[in-house]
């Protein structure tokens, strides 16, 4: 389904909007006024599109989440420790520019999360004709929960394929020594 030019140009200046007025302000500061006032859109059309500042937020991590996946993983059938080791590089190196999540994390971590948990069970169900719910949540906080602790534990300069094969070990082996 296509979305109509008018919605897609209206979240663009709100997506927008919404980055700029984050980082100046952090998410918590941030109102939907400020960021509608920023997009010179009425206030009334973000509420057409979505509920709150919340699930603004949440759909604008799971797009971009989404579209980072569709673009940037390698293409089926790959071998699932080829896929979680290209999600935990891209999750990697997208957090190092992210210079406005680390000051949100505590809103944002929940959001990634979640988004990450979708599109990883997607991925499991589409290329591996896997359907567990278990796994998506355990692969999907695995590598960000990793990612995050790897920044906050002043270890931003390790090498993504560093952080990635240990990610892919982590989920793939879990405890048991590696083969």
């Amino acid at each position: 389904m296509t979305t109509d030019r008018r919605v897609r140009r209206t979240r663009s200046l709100l997506r927008q909007a919404a980055i700029e007025v984050i980082r100046e302000k952090g998410f918590r500061a941030a109102r939907v006024g400020d960021i509608t006032e920023r997009a010179d859109v009425n206030r009334a059309t973000f509420y057409a599109h979505y509920a709150d500042k919340y699930a603004f937020a949440e759909a604008m991590v799971r797009d971009e989440i989404r579209h980072r996946f569709a673009t940037r993983l390698p293409a089926a059938p790959a071998p699932v420790a080829d896929l979680v080791h290209a999600l935990a590089v891209l999750l990697w190196k997208d957090s190092s520019r992210a210079d406005g999540c680390r000051r949100n994390i505590d809103v944002l971590r929940p959001l990634i999360q979640r988004a990450v948990r979708t599109e990883v069970s997607g991925l499991l169900v589409e290329r591996y004709a896997y359907e567990s719910a278990v796994a998506a949540h355990i692969v999907g906080s695995t590598i960000v929960g990793a990612v995050c602790w790897w920044r906050e534990n002043g270890l931003p300069d390790t090498p993504p394929d560093q952080v990635a094969d240990e990610v892919t070990r982590a989920v793939l082996y879990g405890l048991r020594p590696t083969p």
